[in-house]
Protein backbone atom coordinates (compact mmCIF):
# COMPACT_ATOMS: atom_id res chain seq x y z
CA UNK A 1 0.00 0.00 0.00
CA UNK A 2 1.33 3.18 -0.71
CA UNK A 3 2.29 5.82 2.17
CA UNK A 4 0.79 8.63 -0.20
CA UNK A 5 -2.20 7.20 -2.69
CA UNK A 6 -2.94 8.80 -6.07
CA UNK A 7 -5.31 10.99 -6.83
CA UNK A 8 -8.18 9.23 -9.54
CA UNK A 9 -7.92 10.82 -12.39
CA UNK A 10 -10.97 12.85 -11.94
CA UNK A 11 -9.41 14.62 -8.84
CA UNK A 12 -6.45 15.55 -10.75
CA UNK A 13 -6.91 19.54 -11.68
CA UNK A 14 -7.46 20.27 -15.16
CA UNK A 15 -4.49 22.56 -15.42
CA UNK A 16 -2.03 18.75 -15.04
CA UNK A 17 -4.71 16.11 -15.93
CA UNK A 18 -2.86 16.58 -19.38
CA UNK A 19 0.34 15.47 -17.86
CA UNK A 20 -1.37 12.23 -16.09
CA UNK A 21 -2.97 10.79 -19.20
CA UNK A 22 0.47 11.57 -21.37
CA UNK A 23 2.10 8.95 -18.50
CA UNK A 24 -0.78 6.65 -18.85
CA UNK A 25 -0.41 6.31 -22.45
CA UNK A 26 3.80 6.05 -22.26
CA UNK A 27 3.31 3.62 -19.85
CA UNK A 28 0.63 2.29 -18.80
CA UNK A 29 0.02 3.52 -15.81
CA UNK A 30 0.15 7.22 -14.26
CA UNK A 31 0.13 6.39 -10.63
CA UNK A 32 3.46 8.16 -9.52
CA UNK A 33 2.24 11.23 -11.99
CA UNK A 34 -1.11 11.14 -9.97
CA UNK A 35 0.35 11.14 -6.67
CA UNK A 36 3.21 14.17 -7.76
CA UNK A 37 -0.49 15.29 -8.94
CA UNK A 38 -1.23 16.42 -5.35
CA UNK A 39 0.84 19.35 -5.60
CA UNK A 40 0.14 20.94 -9.17
CA UNK A 41 3.26 22.86 -8.84
CA UNK A 42 5.67 20.24 -8.48
CA UNK A 43 4.12 17.92 -11.22
CA UNK A 44 4.99 20.79 -13.55
CA UNK A 45 8.19 21.03 -12.31
CA UNK A 46 9.33 17.45 -12.57
CA UNK A 47 7.49 16.87 -15.72
CA UNK A 48 9.61 20.58 -17.27
CA UNK A 49 12.72 18.68 -15.30
CA UNK A 50 12.09 15.24 -16.89
CA UNK A 51 11.50 16.72 -20.62
CA UNK A 52 14.81 18.63 -20.35
CA UNK A 53 16.81 15.36 -19.80
CA UNK A 54 14.87 13.78 -22.21
CA UNK A 55 16.21 15.86 -25.04
CA UNK A 56 19.56 16.96 -23.81
CA UNK A 57 20.35 14.14 -22.08
CA UNK A 58 23.25 12.10 -23.73
CA UNK A 59 22.07 8.25 -22.60
CA UNK A 60 21.46 6.35 -25.06
CA UNK A 61 17.60 5.79 -25.22
CA UNK A 62 18.22 1.77 -25.08
CA UNK A 63 20.11 2.06 -21.84
CA UNK A 64 17.72 4.12 -20.46
CA UNK A 65 14.82 1.43 -20.83
CA UNK A 66 17.45 -0.87 -19.35
CA UNK A 67 17.64 0.55 -16.52
CA UNK A 68 14.29 2.02 -15.91
CA UNK A 69 13.01 -2.18 -16.16
CA UNK A 70 15.63 -3.03 -13.64
CA UNK A 71 14.88 -0.44 -11.44
CA UNK A 72 10.91 -1.44 -11.34
CA UNK A 73 12.17 -5.13 -11.05
CA UNK A 74 14.35 -4.28 -7.75
CA UNK A 75 11.71 -2.24 -6.22
CA UNK A 76 9.06 -4.37 -7.43
CA UNK A 77 6.75 -2.13 -9.68
CA UNK A 78 4.70 -2.86 -12.45
CA UNK A 79 6.01 -1.36 -15.44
Amino acid sequence: MARIEPLSIHEVDDEVRHLCEEAERQSGTSASTRTYARNPAVLKAMSTFRAALAREGTIDPVLRELVRLKIAALNACRY
